[in-house]
């Protein structure tokens, strides 16, 4: 089993790719710095479609040869976590 760090360096990764890809495309490490990351529901303000977001967290824990317990323990910090808003994109909130 790959360590909390380690762990978390992949799901910071998934994140890095998903911002860089969203409407507006976003500097994730920049947002950090700036302290958006830090104010309520910020990551609705960015738009990635859930299947793209879908392909690129399957890319990311098959290139780091994640086991099965690591791809749920991973998923359930991106899913739940902060990832972009992927639902429609007209801004009405939708289940992920």
């Amino acid at each position: 089993m790959k360590s909390d760090k380690v762990l978390w360096e992949i799901v910071m990764t998934i994140y890095r790719d998903m911002y860089s890809e969203t409407k507006p495309k976003a500097d994730l490490d920049l947002l950090i710095k700036k302290g958006i990351t830090k104010k309520e529901n910020w990551f609705m303000d960015y738009y990635l479609p859930l299947n793209r977001q879908k392909e690129i967290f399957n890319y990311w824990v098959g290139k780091f040869e994640c086991t099965k317990r690591e791809k749920d323990k991973i998923g359930t910090e991106v899913w739940l976590g902060a990832s972009p808003r992927g639902g429609r994109k007209n801004g009405n909130k939708t289940r992920r």
